[in-house]
C-alpha cells in the first residue's frame, strides 16, 4: 500500500487558459496545495494532456477564441480515461451566463476570475480529499429475470462497478439496509414477485437514510406507464429493456457522477467548516493575545502614574472591582463591566505629566497649581493610544471629574453628555480618595463617605449611579472590594 503522503506530492492537475497570466495565477493556487500542474493554451491540447497525463483534476477556462470548451469537458466525460477526473471551469467577468452550460457539460463547480487567493486552491484540496481512497462504486441490482440480472450485472462489472444482486424487491430491500453506508446506486425492475419496484421505491423514498441514492427503473415498453408514478414516487432516471449498453453506462455514470459530487461537496463543506472552526479559534487566541497585550500597557501606564503619586497605593485595582460591580448593577453585561474595569485602571494616567511638585504637596493646592493639576484629564486622553482598544480609557481619563449638574472639568458638560463609563468611575473615584489617607488629611470613616456620595447625587454624580452605589454598598460589594485592595 502506498505512503499517502507521496501519494499527494504524486497529485497532479491540468490547468487550460489561453492566457499565460491565468495560467500562472491558477497554477500558483494549485502548487500550494501541493499539486504538480501541466498547462494547456487550448481545449485541444488540452484533451492531449488530460488523455497522456491523467491528471487529479482539470481547471478549465471555457471561453477560449475558437474553441468550444465546454463540449472538450462533454468529451472528457464520454472517453472512459478520462470521464472521472472532475473538471472546474473558471471563467472571466462578464460571462456568468456560460455557468449552466458549464454544469450541463459535466463540470463540478464554477469560479469567476477574479477569485480571492486562496479559494480556488482550498477547494481543489477539499475535493481531491474527500475523494480520497474512493472505491469503485457499488450498485445494488434488482431484477427477477437471471438472464437479465446476469447480463447487466456484466455490464456494470466490465465498467468498475461492484454489483450486488437480488431477484426480488424484499431481499435488495434486505440488502439496501444491511449495507446502505457503502451502496451508491439502486437499479430496479418493476414487475418482481413478493415484492415489485414500486413497492421498493417507495420504502427507500420513505426512509431519510436513504434520500440521496439514485434509482434507475429498468422496464418494457408495456410497462412505461408506470414510469411516471414511479418518478413522482422518487425514482432517478429509467431504461427501456432490452437498452443498448452504451446508453445504459452513460446513464448510469451520470447518476454516480451526480451522487459524487454531493458527497464531495458535503465532504469539502465539513472540511471548510472544521477550517472555518479552527480559524475561528485561531482569531479568538489572537484577540486574545491583543488583548493580553493591551492590558500589559494598561498595566504599565497605570502603574507608572501610581508610582509617581506615591501614596495611591492599590487605588487603582479598588477602582477596577467598584466600577466593574457598578456597571453590572447598572444592567451591563460581563463583558462590557470588564471593559470598564480595565479602563478605569487609567483614570489618573495623565498625572505622568504632572510636575512632582504640584502632584505631591503635602498641602492645599493653589488656584494656580489646582488649574495645573486639572490638566491630568485632558493629558491622560492624550497619552492614551486612539486603538479601539482604549476609546472607553480615553473616556474615562478625560470625563471623570466632569459632574452632573455641569460644574466638573475639563469640559464643563452635563447630565448624559457625560460618558457613562466616566460618570461611573466618578462615584468610585471619590469614594475611594475619601476614604484613603493622603499626607494632607486623614482617611474618612465609609459611612461618612457614604453620606457624602448620597449628597452628591443630582449635582456632582448621575443619581441612577449613585442609587445602583448604594445597593452595592448594602449588599457589602463595596468592603469586600476594599478588604481585597487594602
Amino acid at each position: 500500500m502506498g505512503d499517502p503522503e507521496t501519494a499527494e506530492l504524486n497529485r497532479s492537475a491540468l490547468v487550460i487558459d489561453e492566457y499565460g497570466v491565468s495560467r500562472l495565477i491558477i497554477e500558483e493556487e494549485l502548487e500550494s496545495v501541493g499539486l504538480r500542474v501541466f498547462q494547456a493554451r487550448n481545449p485541444k491540447e488540452g484533451m492531449e494532456l488530460a488523455l497522456e497525463k491523467s491528471p487529479d483534476i482539470i481547471v478549465i477556462d471555457p471561453t477560449v477564441a475558437g474553441y468550444d470548451g465546454f463540449k472538450m469537458v462533454s468529451e472528457l466525460k464520454v472517453s472512459e480515461r478520462t470521464r472521472d477526473i472532475p473538471v472546474v471551469a473558471v471563467l472571466g467577468v462578464g460571462v456568468k451566463a456560460a455557468e449552466e452550460a458549464g454544469f450541463k457539460s459535466g463540470v463540478i463547480t464554477v469560479f469567476q476570475k477574479p477569485f480571492q487567493v486562496g479559494k480556488l486552491g482550498g477547494f481543489v484540496e477539499a475535493h481531491l480529499q474527500a475523494g480520497a481512497g474512493r472505491k469503485s462504486s457499488c450498485i445494488l441490482l434488482v431484477e427477477d429475470s437471471n438472464t437479465i440480472r446476469a447480463v447487466t450485472k456484466y455490464l456494470l462489472e466490465k465498467n468498475g462497478h461492484q454489483v450486488l444482486e437480488a431477484e426480488d424487491g424484499a431481499k435488495g430491500w434486505d440488502i439496501l439496509k444491511e449495507k446502505s453506508d457503502g451502496l451508491d446506486m439502486v437499479i430496479t425492475d418493476i414487475n418482481m414477485p413478493n415484492m415489485d419496484g414500486r413497492e421498493l421505491v417507495g420504502l427507500i423514498r420513505g426512509d431519510r437514510r436513504y434520500q440521496f441514492i439514485p434509482i434507475v427503473v429498468s422496464t418494457t415498453i408495456s410497462e412505461k406507464e408506470n414510469i411516471k408514478l414511479l418518478l413522482n414516487m422518487g425514482a432517478d432516471d429509467y431504461v427501456v429493456k432490452p437498452f443498448s449498453s452504451e446508453e445504459f453506462i452513460a446513464r448510469i455514470q451520470s447518476h454516480l457522477r451526480v451522487k459524487t459530487l454531493y458527497e464531495d461537496l458535503r465532504a469539502a463543506n465539513e472540511k471548510l467548516a472544521q477550517f472555518n472552526e479552527t480559524l475561528e479559534q485561531r482569531v479568538r487566541e489572537r484577540t486574545l493575545e491583543l488583548r493580553e497585550s493591551n492590558l500589559d500597557a494598561i498595566f504599565s501606564l497605570a502603574m507608572a502614574a501610581e508610582a509617581k503619586d506615591e501614596n495611591t497605593g492599590n487605588h487603582v485595582m479598588r477602582i477596577r472591582g467598584f466600577s466593574e460591580a457598578l456597571a453590572i448593577k447598572m444592567g451591563l453585561n460581563q463583558a462590557q463591566a470588564e471593559d470598564i474595569g480595565y479602563a478605569s485602571i487609567m483614570h489618573d494616567v495623565g498625572k505622568i505629566s504632572i510636575p512632582d511638585d504640584i502632584l505631591k504637596k503635602p498641602g492645599k493646592l493653589t488656584d494656580g497649581e489646582f488649574t495645573v493639576m486639572k490638566l491630568h484629564t485632558v493629558h491622560g486622553e492624550r497619552i492614551l493610544p486612539k486603538k479601539p482598544f482604549f476609546i472607553m480609557a480615553r473616556m474615562i481619563a478625560r470625563g471623570h471629574h466632569e459632574k452632573w449638574n455641569g460644574a466638573g472639568y475639563p469640559d464643563g458638560i452635563s447630565g448624559e453628555d457625560v460618558p457613562l463609563p466616566a460618570r461611573i468611575v466618578a462615584v468610585a473615584d471619590v469614594f475611594d480618595a475619601l476614604t484613603t489617607a493622603r499626607p494632607y488629611k486623614e482617611a474618612w470613616p465609609v459611612e461618612k463617605a457614604m453620606e457624602e456620595i448620597a449628597r452628591g447625587s443630582g449635582a456632582h454624580f448621575d443619581p441612577d449611579v449613585v442609587d445602583a452605589w448604594l445597593k452595592l454598598f448594602a449588599e457589602g460589594t463595596v468592603a469586600k472590594v476594599m478588604k481585597q485592595w487594602e
